[in-house]
């Protein structure tokens, strides 16, 4: 029995993700995915209190990824004064962003541009500070290793920085028209950029 309620409970979540991205949160009805699910509407209400709960389930595999994603820039892997100078983390983390992307293109596309009248509306915002307190972590984990090291920086410029990484995050998201050879080499370029600022920044 246990088997059959998981089995269907599967299958709501994967009709409500294709009728998510193909309407957006707001136009979705909970009737319609019901009736391609092949259920009573009302037997929907017996998995998901609501369509808001639905929608968070559907898209909480990326929302578990991002914040792995964010999480790991402060393992102890990339403690390490050579992160400034070292390629190797900047592909790392390049690479862990177009993964992303491209396994995930379609639920980011439904959180950061189409998740109006939901609980998680303005993810993009959400994503930001989760970025800038992690950034702040990082440079106090920084600080208490490398106590030579600058990390008197403005809150604001550090606001301003993951606010920009959310957009780039979400340019990657929007535009396909560019190739792979273009998208790497605008990643490359900003993490070079982005590293000699920090760089000339902390003055490691």
């Amino acid at each position: 029995m246990q088997t059959l309620k998981d089995d269907i409970r599967q299958r709501i979540v994967a009709v409500a993700r294709e009728e998510f991205i193909a309407h957006g949160a707001r136009s979705t009805s909970i009737r319609t995915v019901a009736r391609r699910a092949g259920i009573a509407a009302g037997n929907v209400y017996n998995y998901f209190r609501s369509k808001d709960e639905l929608f968070c389930e559907v898209l909480r595999p990326l929302l578990n990824e991002l914040n792995r994603y964010i999480l790991s820039h402060n393992e102890e892997r990339h403690l390490s004064i050579e992160v400034f100078d070292a390629l190797d983390f900047q592909n790392e983390y390049i690479g862990a962003m177009k993964r992303m992307v491209r396994l995930y293109r379609l639920e980011l596309r439904l959180l950061l541009f189409n998740a109006e009248g939901t609980s998680l509306a303005g993810y993009k915002e959400r994503i930001a500070e989760h970025q800038l307190k992690a950034g702040k972590e990082y440079l106090r984990l920084m600080k208490a290793r490398y106590p030579h090291i600058n990390i008197d920086i403005s809150p604001f410029f550090l606001h301003i920085a993951s606010s920009m990484w959310v957009n780039i995050f979400c340019e990657l998201v929007e535009h396909e028209e560019y190739d792979e050879s273009e998208v790497n080499r605008a990643l490359e370029q900003y993490a070079a950029y982005s590293m000699a600022g920090w760089r000339e920044l902390m003055k490691p």
